[in-house]
């Protein structure tokens, strides 16, 4: 019964963001052009570049967040042509696949616990339906690879965790340094992975990690070398988000200033690369208060509830007024029982546990520092979807599950989140509500 019940959510999962991609048919707009135009460069001969008007120096596909996605795309327009249906399957048939992953970590995570398969059930239906990732998966967007990634190596980590062998740390290290080169911030997931492996002290399995991670990152490193005489493993993307985020009059969004629209205009890379990481430290020398307020508002923008997504340009009317409502919505859902879960996980005597715990408030300490918008905080649902489910099944178990405490204290922390970020921005809010209305 559960194995039905399973392949009835993968395949849903699968059919509603196959279903949105071909019902709205999302053409590339800023970001997914710019990925979409990358990778039509690689497929031409041209090069991991973006303006072929402009030389290599000055050419801002350095600075976009890759190269993986845009060597992605780049491998599906070689094998299918430029068609956009084709990465809206790909990218479908990921989501059911990265749901499934979520059910196996799942099963790992929870296989002392007497009801094991229910909660797996639960966590990749909350992941696979979350309608904020079956949107993402409609666009020309890392995201929706980049979670494949990240869960991939959750599964990996928890597969060594509980069965350890050499190959598994060696793919574990591959498929993180990938993800590495998806986005970013998954960087931050390392200091939990390496204290993993200190502690019991497995040395072996930590060089074979970061052989594996560095092997990885080797080709793009000697690439950017070559190209502009820097080391940047992780090109230059990462940077300018230090500037855009915590500049004086800042809030923490990624609103571009004056100065910075002129300067990306007027710069090389390498030189925005250099540049964004000293005006961080001037800002920081000058304004640590207004850095340590921008970072607090931060905080509250990543967890609240009122920033849901659907604010795009492909929608309008009723049906973005709509998807608005839901993604709000399930964003309570998540954010409150997923906090729950992990209130409880603290209590508990699952050592896995307690690794998804330090997964968790590891994932977003970069966006703490640099700069934060809703999709930025994409990949701690996976982790929030299997605390969620924990935190269903604990409450399944009580006859009064309505007055838990722990479910309160959530609510509460919850709310209280939304309202202060309401009230800091309710004429923003009412700007976006106002075309409803």
């Amino acid at each position: 019964m559960n194995k039905k019940i399973l392949l009835l959510i993968l395949s849903f999962v699968f059919a509603a963001s196959l279903f949105y991609s071909f019902y709205f048919r999302i053409r590339p707009q800023v970001d997914a052009r710019a990925y979409d135009t990358i990778a039509m460069n690689i497929v031409s001969g041209n090069g991991y570049k973006e303006d072929m008007s402009t030389d290599i120096q000055h050419d801002y596909a350095i600075a976009r967040v890759g190269p993986l996605y845009e060597y992605f795309l780049a491998g599906i327009y070689k094998v299918f042509g430029h068609h956009y249906e084709a990465v809206w399957i790909i990218q479908a048939l990921l989501r059911a696949l990265t749901a499934y992953l979520l059910y196996l970590i799942g099963l790992l995570v929870f296989s002392k616990e007497e009801k094991k398969e229910k909660m797996a059930l639960w966590t990749a239906g909350i992941f696979g339906l979350y309608p904020d990732l079956v949107e993402i998966s409609a666009m020309l967007m890392t995201e929706t690879l980049y979670l494949f990634l990240v869960c991939f190596m959750f599964y990996v980590f928890f597969r060594y965790f509980f069965q350890p062998n050499n190959w598994l740390v060696i793919g574990l290290g591959g498929i993180f340094g990938l993800a590495v080169l998806g986005r970013p911030p998954v960087l931050f997931l390392l200091p939990v992975i390496i204290f993993y492996f200190l502690k019991k002290k497995k040395i072996l399995a930590t060089t074979l990690f970061l052989i594996a991670v560095f092997a990885v990152f080797t080709p793009w490193t000697i690439r950017n070398y070559q190209v502009y005489n820097k080391i940047m493993p992780l090109g230059a993307a990462g940077n300018y988000n230090f500037w855009i985020g915590n500049y004086h009059g800042g809030n923490g969004e990624q609103e571009q200033n004056e100065e910075q629209q002129s300067f990306l205009a007027n710069h090389k890379a390498v030189e925005i690369n250099a540049e964004s990481l000293r005006q961080f430290k001037n800002f920081l020398c000058h304004y640590p208060g207004e850095f340590a307020k921008i970072t607090l508002l931060r905080v509250n923008k990543y967890f609240s509830v009122i920033r849901p997504m659907g604010f795009w340009f492909y929608q309008s009317g009723l049906s973005q007024f709509l998807f608005i409502f839901l993604s709000a919505l399930t964003s309570v859902f998540l954010f409150i029982f997923g906090l729950g879960g992990f209130i409880r996980a603290f209590k508990s005597k699952n050592e896995a546990l307690y690794y998804l715990l330090a997964f968790t408030i590891f994932t977003p300490l970069i966006i703490f520092i640099t700069v934060v918008e809703t999709r930025y905080r994409f990949q701690i649902y996976p982790l929030f979807a299997i605390f969620s489910a924990y935190f269903i099944n604990i409450l399944g178990e009580g006859k009064k599950w309505f007055i838990d405490k722990i479910l309160w204290y959530s609510i509460l922390i919850v709310s209280l989140n939304g309202v202060v970020d309401l009230i800091l921005n309710i004429e923003k809010l009412k700007d976006r509500l106002e075309s409803f209305f």
